[in-house]
């Protein structure tokens, strides 16, 4: 059974794989958002577990596994990361927070709420 760590290393293996598929097919890179990388990090991790019902507990823990892989992080001049897997750990970081989110008890509510009636 693999670690969590190792689960999320797979995750970005595959979001970066998706990046540079949508990349080679003429895509902008500035036309992209994380939930375009939903599927494809889901169907990774459904390779791992059953994680149906997750709580928001269970996607942090996932969000914070990062000791497996020694990520190389390289900034250019505007302090954007632009190491090998840059893309895949963005696309991976983004949509953990957003299944955090929407696991939190009341969340989903509030994004109701004010979606209708404003901050």
């Amino acid at each position: 059974m693999k670690t969590l760590s190792e689960i999320r290393h797979l995750m970005v293996i595959a979001a970066q794989e998706e990046y540079d598929r949508r990349i080679a097919c003429g895509i902008h890179p500035y036309s992209m958002a994380s939930y375009h990388f939903h599927k494809c990090i889901n169907e990774e991790l459904s390779k791992h577990v059953e994680f149906k019902g997750w709580q928001a507990g269970n996607w942090h823990a996932l969000q914070g596994a990062d000791d497996f892989y020694e990520y190389e992080i390289v900034f250019d001049k505007y302090k954007q990361n632009q190491g090998p897997l840059s893309k895949g750990l963005w696309a991976v970081s983004a949509c953990l927070s957003s299944a955090e989110a929407w696991a939190t008890p009341g969340f989903a509510e509030a994004y109701r709420f004010n979606a209708v009636h404003g901050s």
